[in-house]
């Protein structure tokens, strides 16, 4: 028997404590945004970062009207069938604790990876589809590149890439930090992936970042400081307002951070650390989509470094 194949039961109890929590506060913490009925797909691949993928697309099946996963596999022969077979039991118990229904669909390919899921996903705004961010090899990039950005590239469907850290969070972390760019429609794109975390949550992390030149950072003045600051901090405020008229009553806390610095990728990697956040949230631009390198990549650099779970996120 595969070490993979066994389910401890304090493992199985974890996942009943969480079903207790998430009945408690349900109501609370239902998808946002627009949508009426979301549909979760899963894509995996058959790695064991898809497995660790896997458990954040269980926890968000549970948010949902339907409870049910959708899992589709394409056969590229980059997996034994007898080894992808005990994979996807092992997600099938792990269904079963969580009262969700599991729909598997093996596909085989036809032309590419990419081109083949396309065909097999339905495109809508109700449509979210979960896959993982991961490097393959030191020449390649967590994202850039690889078949997840051509997804978030494709816009057919929402799309969540989580790149795994710690993956004995079971895909339920209970901070979550939001690193906010400053965008005019302020938190809407991010509001329905906040909703399917809310049940596990526990904390709120809403980041600014007010970004200066690093020639000019060194010589800022306190009042143009104070200035800064202050116009991020109101930004936050409304960022929180909307949240809080948009969703209601929450059973997280919100804590924010205001700052500044020359280099918002650093100051993301310490504050993640610092305020201890179990994931990080990223909008995908199309800067970042469009772009095939990664070694000067912003995003690329925070996927590498990170201390914690990353999920780059893009709604259509």
């Amino acid at each position: 028997m595969l070490v993979t194949d066994i389910v401890t039961l304090p493992y199985m109890e974890f996942f009943e404590t969480i079903e207790k929590r998430r009945l408690s506060i349900w109501g609370q913490a239902s998808f946002s945004g627009g949508t009426m009925n979301p549909v979760i797909y899963l894509a995996y691949d058959g790695s064991i970062n898809a497995d660790w993928v896997a458990r954040y697309a269980l926890r968000i099946a549970c948010t949902v009207t339907d409870r049910r996963l959708r899992l589709v596999h394409i056969r590229d022969g980059a997996i034994s069938g007898e080894k992808l077979a005990a994979k996807l039991e092992r997600i099938g118990a792990e269904c079963r604790a969580m009262e969700v229904e599991l729909s598997i669909s093996t596909v085989t390919l036809q032309g590419d990876v990419l081109t083949t899921l396309l065909a097999n996903l339905p495109a809508g705004e109700d449509v979210y589809c979960l896959c993982g961010a991961r490097a393959t090899s030191r020449e390649k990039g967590f994202l850039a590149g690889t078949v997840s950005q051509r997804l978030l590239r494709a816009r057919q469907f929402n799309t969540l890439a989580v790149r795994v850290v710690n993956p004995g969070q079971l895909g339920c972390p209970a901070n979550v930090m939001f690193p906010l760019a400053g965008h005019p429609r302020k938190f809407t794109a991010a509001m329905p992936f906040l909703s399917m975390f809310a049940p596990c949550m526990k904390k709120l992390i809403l980041l600014r970042i007010m970004t200066v030149y690093p020639l000019f950072f060194r010589y800022l003045s306190a009042a143009r400081a104070r200035t800064l600051l202050r116009g991020g901090t109101g930004y936050v405020r409304e960022v929180m307002r909307d949240i809080k008229q948009e969703m209601g009553e929450v059973g997280f806390r919100f804590d924010d951070h205001v700052l500044i610095s020359d280099d918002w990728v650093k100051e993301i990697l310490i504050q993640a650390g610092k305020t201890r956040a179990g994931l990080m949230m990223l909008g995908a631009s199309d800067r970042f989509l469009q772009s095939r390198f990664f070694y000067g990549n912003k995003i690329e650099q925070i996927l590498r470094h990170t201390p914690c779970d990353v999920g780059i996120y893009r709604k259509i």
